[in-house]
């Protein structure tokens, strides 16, 4: 392996050490909002600079490709990491959720999948090809998953990350909009950078100019984040944000009394009781179990309550400790929230979900039944001829890879046509059911019975062979012979001729084994009939 110390490779190793710097520091600061994110942000940075210096060192396609997949783990990250950034930066801490953040790294993970799978369908890269200005350096022909997973999802992400930061800044009174002016510089500029190398107007072809924007991005956020801290303090006015919020919101202090509380929870709890401040709480909640519970829980929780109301209303409680600047015990802040609409698209949903199971449990019986009767004989319930051709040659491959025999045995009920004419169909077709019967109890379960057509049945027995074949074949003759069928009031009695054929003794193929056990059939029939015989 062969390297080239270039001096971009010089350069993304020094944008490394400055984004491994800052999310340093950003760790050192995580307990204030947003301090996690970009720590973990820069942390993604450091790592796509670092496979970026080793991509222009390494000499070879082979080589650079590698480092080009290496680099795809922090590059699909960051503009997650970027967007997680703007949530916490806005307080949508609400959307901070495990299955959210799960959600928005699917596609970077399918991605990268399929960059690391890339010589198997190029969707990622589709060629590659040495710049034309040298200097090590190489030029991707990007496929359709590139467009897809990278360009299209990235930009919507951080589009997204971008139009949450520039929201912010609108909402903020005059004094911290010059504050917050880093934070609009450090989402523009990537931008820049990725759009120049994937429009193809970089200076350099086979340049890329992320990383090192990135870097930059990354100091810029820092220095705001921590020189103003910007995520410290959301300066909105109480009255705009208590009063006008949808939510409910009840104060409660060390004896759960109100001392506070916003009009939406005067309306959502309408049907309960007239908020009045120094209330006690459990006068608002009596008789609601949910709540007489989580009452004595001096930790957060988060309850569901059902209100008697004649729209049978729900609320979602979330409840917090206060503490006060000495850590005490302070109260409590209760959030409610109307989740009516949601339980009953739970419910409905719920609902909806029996009755696709009661469906599907019962499209799964009738295929069932289906595939049955298109594999078994109506009359006789045994397999009919097409399950045997089906099945017989599978059987035969097993057994020539296992080494094992594999023995057929046909059968022909005696003079059957003169017993029809004689006694009639019914008759007829009962003795057919009575062999049926018969063939299904005393066969075993990796054993194939068979109607193969007319008064014929076939028999396949997986392992054994023919003197095994020949003995059971008896066993069922003399049985069969000692079968009554009651007919009109009257018993009668038939019996039935076999021929016994193993694999691969007497055939190769299934119409080769099947032929040698006809061939021992017609044998029994020109011995006397009611007999059992082997191919010789």
């Amino acid at each position: 392996m062969t390297f080239e110390v270039t001096s971009y490779a010089i350069i993304c190793a020094f944008t490394a050490c400055i984004a491994a710097l800052v999310a340093f520091v950003a760790w050192r600061r995580r307990a204030i909002p947003g301090g996690t994110s970009l720590a973990l942000l820069m942390a993604a940075v450091t790592l796509w600079s670092v496979a970026f210096a080793f991509e222009y060192a390494i000499v070879g396609i082979p080589g650079k490709v590698f480092w080009s997949k290496i680099e795809y783990i922090g590059g699909l990250s960051c503009p997650v990491l970027y967007l997680l950034l703007a949530l916490e930066y806005n307080r949508m801490d609400h959307w901070l959720t495990k299955r959210n953040i799960v959600l928005l790294f699917i596609v970077p993970l399918i991605t990268l999948g399929l960059a690391v799978t890339n010589e198997w369908h190029g969707l990622i890269w589709s060629g590659f090809s040495p710049s034309p200005v040298g200097r090590n350096l190489l030029i991707y022909e990007h496929g359709v998953g590139y467009w897809i997973g990278v360009v299209g999802y990235s930009y919507l992400i951080m589009l997204i990350g971008t139009v949450l930061l520039v929201w912010a800044v609108v909402r903020f009174p005059m004094l911290y909009r010059r504050q917050t002016g880093a934070l609009i510089v450090g989402a523009i500029a990537p931008w820049v950078g990725n759009l120049i190398y994937v429009a193809g107007l970089s200076p350099i072809p086979g340049l890329e100019l992320t990383p090192l924007v990135l870097a930059f991005s990354g100091a810029v956020l820092a220095w705001g984040l921590f020189r103003f801290q910007l995520l410290a303090l959301v300066p909105v006015a109480r009255d705009a944000l208590i009063e006008t919020m949808t939510d409910g919101m009840l104060v409660l202090d060390e004896q759960n009394r109100v001392v506070d509380f916003n009009p939406a929870a005067q309306n959502l709890l309408r049907t309960l009781t007239k908020i009045r401040l120094g209330q006690y709480v459990e006068e608002i909640f009596s008789g609601l179990p949910e709540w007489e519970t989580d009452l004595q829980d001096m930790r957060g929780t988060l309850i569901d309550i059902a209100l008697t109301d004649a729209d049978h209303s729900y609320l979602e409680l979330t409840i917090s400790p206060v503490s006060d600047r000495q850590n005490r015990y302070a109260g409590r802040l209760i959030i409610m929230r109307d989740v009516t609409e949601r339980r009953r698209a739970e419910e409905g949903i719920q609902q909806a979900n029996e009755r696709l199971r009661a469906q599907l449990a019962e499209i799964e019986t009738l295929q069932a039944n289906l595939r049955d009767q298109a594999i078994r004989d109506s009359l006789t319930d045994l397999f009919n001829r097409r399950y045997l051709d089906e099945t017989l040659e599978r059987e035969l491959a097993r057994a020539a890879r296992d080494q094992v025999p594999v023995s057929a045995v046909m059968l022909d009920i005696d003079h059957f046509k003169a017993f029809n004419d004689m006694y009639g169909h019914k008759a007829g077709d009962d003795v057919l059911q009575a062999l049926g019967r018969l063939l299904r109890a005393q066969t075993r379960t990796g054993d194939i019975a068979c109607r193969y057509g007319g008064e014929e049945f076939v028999i396949i027995m997986p392992g054994s062979s023919s003197a095994v074949a020949l003995r059971r074949a008896e066993q069922w003759r003399v049985a069969f012979e000692n079968v009554s069928i009651d007919h009109q009031g009257q018993l009668l009695h038939t019996t039935f001729s076999g021929g016994v054929a193993t694999f691969p003794d007497h055939g190769a193929t299934a119409n080769e084994v099947l032929r040698a056990a006809d061939l021992a059939l017609y044998a029994s029939k020109a011995s006397g009939r009611n007999c059992v015989s082997v191919v010789p």
